[in-house]
């Protein structure tokens, strides 16, 4: 098994999703954020990671997404030198993905499949992150 099988599984609200291994540097507490002014809907607000500044933007906003109660932890995110904290409500596994069934045109997922009897979205990072730069998240 190489490293693009095997993706990280969360979970959104009631919803379950899954990040190439690859685009995760870790997994963190959600922490301190200070907010952002005039930053967009999805985004939280920013804290100290590792010395460097981390904006953090709420997956469940951006994926349109209702959820009880605030999140827990981060996927610190990384696509293309972007770096980004995306807060989740928990990770569930990290393993291999079923191969994709279902073809999307969210330009946030490549698709879906079946693991373990649930739907799970296959996150595409570099669609979330083009969204965020662009505003449209």
């Amino acid at each position: 098994m190489n490293e693009s099988d095997v993706h990280v599984y969360v979970r959104v609200g009631a919803e379950r999703y899954a990040l190439p291994v690859a685009n995760v540097l870790e997994v963190d507490r959600l922490g301190e954020l200070a907010p952002m002014p005039g930053a967009g809907g999805s985004s939280l607000g920013v804290r100290s990671h590792h010395g460097q500044v981390l904006s953090v933007f709420d997956l469940a906003a951006i994926f349109g997404i209702v959820r009880e109660g605030p999140p827990q932890r981060i996927v610190v995110a990384v696509d293309a030198g972007r770096r980004a904290g995306l807060a989740i409500d928990e990770v569930t596994d990290v393993g291999p993905l079923p191969q994709t069934t279902e073809e999307t045109t969210s330009p946030f997922l490549h698709g879906s499949t079946l693991a373990d009897g649930r739907v799970v979205g296959v996150v595409n990072v570099r669609g979330v992150f083009d969204a965020l730069e662009t505003g449209d998240a």
